[in-house]
Parts: C-alpha cells; structure tokens; sequence
C-alpha cells in the first residue's frame, strides 16, 4: 500500500501542469524544418542532449511494452527537455531512483501509437490529434464509425506546427527545427512536461468561481425539461461526461459578468426572459417543441442544440425526431479560425446523410486578441479572456459576454 501511494504521489508531481504563450498562425506555404535520420527513437534519444528523458525510457519497460503491442510499430513521443524535468526537480538520480511503473505511465502518456511527419500536416485543418498509450480503466469512451464500439479512455493531445513552433494543446512548446523523425518514429521536444487532466468540464467550470450564474442556468433549465417531458434536457450532464462513457466537446464558457454585462443578474431575470416562450410537448409525449428563449443564447456557447431531441427540419423524409450524432468538436484556440471552423459541421445524421447543424460561430483575430460572434449577430463581439483549459473530457475558452443571435434582445 506504502509503494502504491508513493508511486501515486510521484506520478502528480512529475505531471504537473505548464505555463502559456500566445502565439501567430503560420504563413501558408511556408517550409517546416525537421531532422530526419536513419536512427531509432532509441538510437536518437541516447545521442541526443534529452538526457533526463533518455534515462527515464532506458529505465522503464517501454521497449517491451511497444515490442509487445507491435515489433513494428512507428509511434510519436513527445520529449521534454531537462530544464523541463529540472523544474520539476528531476534529474538523472532522482529518475534513476523512480519506479518503473511511474516511469511507465509518464512514458505512455507522452506517446502516441501513430507517426506524424510534419510535411503531411495542413495548414487549413485543426489540431493533430494523438491518442496517447495511456490508458484510464476507470472509464470507457466510444469511437469507430457512428462511434459504435468502445474502448478504455485514452488520454489526448493535440498538436500542430504553425511560424515553425511546436504547438501541443493549443500552447507553444517547442520549435519544430528540433524535431527528428526516425526509422520507428518521431521525436518532437518539447519544453514542459505535459500534464494529465483529472477534472473534467463541469469540476472545472465550478471551482473555478467565475461560472455560477452559467451553471446554475443550465441545472434549472435542465430540471425544467425534466418536469415536462420526463426526460432531462442533460446540458449540465454534457460537461460531466464520465459515465456509462466519456465524450469530448469544447465550451465557451460565460463568466458572471458576461451575464450582468447582458442585464441577467439572477435565476429571475432568465425565468423573466423564458417566460416569453413557453415549450410544449407534441402528441407523442416526448419530444420537444420550441425551446426556452435562453436555450438560443447557450446554444452558442456549446456548438450543440441543448433539450432532449433535435426537431427534424427536413420535409424530405418523414420523421418527427432525429437522433443526432457529433463531429469532433474539441478545438484549442489555434483551431480557432474561419478558414477552418467557417463550415464545419458540428452535427449530422449518419443513417440519412444529412447535415443538420454547421457551425455558426464568427471568428476576429487582431494580434493576439480572439472575438468570436454568432454568424450575421449585430451584438459585441465576446473576447476569449482565457483559452485552452483542458479538462478530461475537453477544452474550455472562456468569453466576457453572451453570444446573441441576430436580433436577440434581452
């Protein structure tokens, strides 16, 4: 129990979280530097100046454990440098006196089973996404085609290059200059050690204390559904994501004063502005129809319709709801971009090819200052005050005011 603790204590320390840089996006066309040699990850570690991280791989099972999974297996690991390692208060003894089995888990987290090479990436697309070894058998995620089958929960990261840095999560982390890619993968150094998120959306978004109003909105309106239909509206529920499987999205997440700023002080003043609409249940006792006045408000801020079914808008076929399904929705603030998110899909129904919700989010970038709007919206602008918290189950982009639609008055 005493080494089990022990290792459960180093594993937080060495995986502590990382500090934040704004950065530009790249110019198109523009060359990415790279090393490419006729070395292994291996081979390439041990001649390299990322000693600390080279003992750490030389004194974990990791070459038995990607000889196990698969003799020819091309992976990517992300490498921290040993200022990285020293800020932490690591160094070559103190690794050399760690577990293996903490070693191990830190290993596994920093790599993903699939090679990247930097000349494949696209500009115009988001995020890399990498699907860590590591894996957390306390929860289970859904994935496949119609996310149909399941698996243990792997944790994320998401990667990109843009002006020639190495951008992970959303944050500069390195310079892509440093990158070597070998004969079973690539190496790509990084400046922190990345951290493991433990909390998800909702934990965050309540310790955080900036978020009561928002939360608070979403519980009530929640209940409302519930009162009505029988079924819960589970808009508070898609930031607690856990069970009976994880799912991954990304919020822009209201503060207070985005809300005072709006005239909304209080739970009154939105059963106030939800009493102009009432909802109602259609004949079949369970769907939905015209939704609370505020839903068209915190819509925006989740890229997803909230109440329990999706109307279905399309007279082409006959069918009074739609079980919608999701496109990955988990964007970092380099992904936020029109160029990229200016068509994207956000939901859609497989069984009939049908696209039933593009996202209707407007991105302004001056310098490093990030305002997004509802598309044709003649309110202000919010600007993201804080970007690219991750959380277990996904992203969160903090806004100081409300995204109005066209119109909107409150």
């Amino acid at each position: 129990m005493k080494l089990h603790l022990l290792v459960i204590s180093m594993m937080v320390l060495l995986l502590s979280s990382c500090s934040k840089k704004e950065f530009m996006p790249a110019p198109e066309g523009e060359n990415i530097p790279y090393h490419e040699t006729k070395k292994t990850i291996q081979e390439n570690l041990e001649s390299s100046a990322y000693t600390c991280f080279y003992t750490a791989w030389r004194k974990s099972n990791m070459d038995k454990i990607l000889k196990t999974l698969n003799p020819k297996i091309a992976v990517t690991v992300f490498v921290p440098d040993n200022k990285a390692f020293e800020a932490l208060g690591y160094n070559i003894a103190t690794i050399n006196r760690t577990p293996a089995a903490v070693l191990d888990s830190l290993l596994l987290f920093h790599t993903a089973k699939n090679q990247v090479l930097p000349e494949t990436l696209d500009p115009q697309s988001a995020n890399y996404l990498f699907m860590s070894l590591l894996e957390n058998k306390n929860y289970i995620e859904r994935y496949g085609m119609m996310n149909g089958e399941f698996r243990y929960y792997l944790y994320r990261h998401y990667f990109n290059i843009e002006n020639n840095k190495v951008l992970v999560n959303g944050k500069v982390s390195g310079n892509a200059a440093d990158i070597l890619i070998g004969t079973n993968g690539t190496l790509i150094p990084i400046d922190k050690v990345l951290n493991r998120p433990v909390k998800d959306i909702r934990q965050t978004l309540q310790e955080d204390g900036r978020f009561g109003l928002y939360l608070s909105i979403l519980e009530h309106d929640d209940q409302f559904y519930t009162e009505i239909s029988g079924f819960p509206g589970n808009q508070l529920d898609r930031f607690f994501n856990k069970e009976p499987y994880v799912s991954f999205s990304s919020v822009f997440a209201p503060t207070d004063e985005a809300f005072h700023k709006a005239g909304i002080h209080s739970l009154a003043d939105v059963q106030k502005l939800n009493s102009r609409s009432v909802p109602y249940i259609l004949e079949d006792y369970f769907t939905v129809s015209n939704y609370l006045p505020v839903d068209s408000i915190l819509n925006n801020h989740f890229w997803q319709y909230s109440g329990i079914y999706v109307r279905n808008m399309d007279l082409s076929y006959n069918s009074r709801y739609i079980s919608p399904e999701p496109n990955p929705i988990c964007f970092f603030s380099n992904d936020l971009k029109n160029e990229i998110l200016g068509s994207y899909v956000t939901l859609y129904n497989s069984e009939r090819a049908r696209v039933i919700h593009l996202n209707n989010l407007d991105f302004i970038r001056n310098g490093t200052t990030l305002k997004v709007r509802v598309k044709g919206s003649d309110a202000e602008p919010a600007t993201v005050i804080a970007s690219d918290i991750q959380t277990f189950n996904g992203t969160i982009h903090v806004v100081d005011r409300l995204l109005l639609p066209k119109g909107f008055k409150i």
